[in-house]
């Protein structure tokens, strides 16, 4: 989302639970070279960063940058004493939906149910950066074994997607919507889950750069910069 205004560039924030590892986005090679001796330090892992290992981390990186990312995290954690993963991804896409933000939730929501299929619903809710379309649903994969004589098994996924449209702003040439993603493999958890997910939008905020706080994510990070700043 690029281009300046008088108003600055405009900047999305929203919190992120703790129980959300995140992902550094737009990092440059320099960057993740840093970011990949830090977390191996921290582990008191004795292994070599090398080209081998930055190279595929920075394109990585960039790829998230380049679609959109401003936060990717992963959760693992203990549920009733069960293992459990789940992941969080916020992305901003160009989306042009016209000058009222609740039409285009509306819309947004009849269009993803439609496309989504059967088990899935949603509805759209007022959050307090504005109309929001949430739909909820799950999907179903078939994994093979490694043994291909065994009959493969079949993951579930429960999860849940949150479109915003984005408000106009002089910096934005055109309108777009802020995705908020939650998946989890473990379907029974996701009770467990769900505050932290509610928490993320209902802190959802626009903002202008200049009054930004410094933990914002620009919608238009600068080159090598991570979009999301904690």
């Amino acid at each position: 989302m690029a281009g300046r205004g008088g108003g600055g560039l405009m900047k999305a924030l929203f919190e992120v639970s703790e129980a959300f590892t995140g992902l550094p986005v737009g990092l440059d090679e320099e960057g993740a070279e840093r970011y990949l001796r830090r977390e191996l330090a921290a582990r008191g892992a004795d292994h070599p960063v090398d080209a081998a290992m930055v190279r595929p981390f920075h394109t990585l990186s960039q790829t998230l940058r380049s679609a959109g990312t401003l936060f990717v995290g992963s959760s693992l954690r203990l549920v009733n004493g069960q293992p459990s993963t789940a992941t969080l991804l916020v992305t901003v896409r160009g989306f042009d939906y016209g000058d009222d933000p609740r039409v285009a939730a509306e819309g947004a929501l009849h269009s993803l149910v439609a496309a989504k299929g059967r088990g899935w619903t949603g509805g759209v809710y007022e959050l307090p950066c504005g109309p929001a379309a949430v739909v909820t649903g799950g999907h179903a994969y078939e994994v093979p074994w490694n043994d291909p004589s065994r009959p493969p098994f079949t993951l579930r996924f429960a999860e849940l997607q949150a479109h915003v449209p984005v408000p106009a702003h002089p910096s934005l040439p055109e309108r777009h919507l802020l995705t908020v993603t939650f998946s989890t493999a473990h379907p029974s958890h996701w009770d467990a889950y769900m505050p932290s997910v509610a928490r993320t939008l209902h802190t959802v905020t626009f903002v202008a750069e200049d009054s930004a706080p410094a933990e914002a994510a620009n919608l238009s990070p600068e080159e090598g910069e991570p979009a999301w700043r904690s």
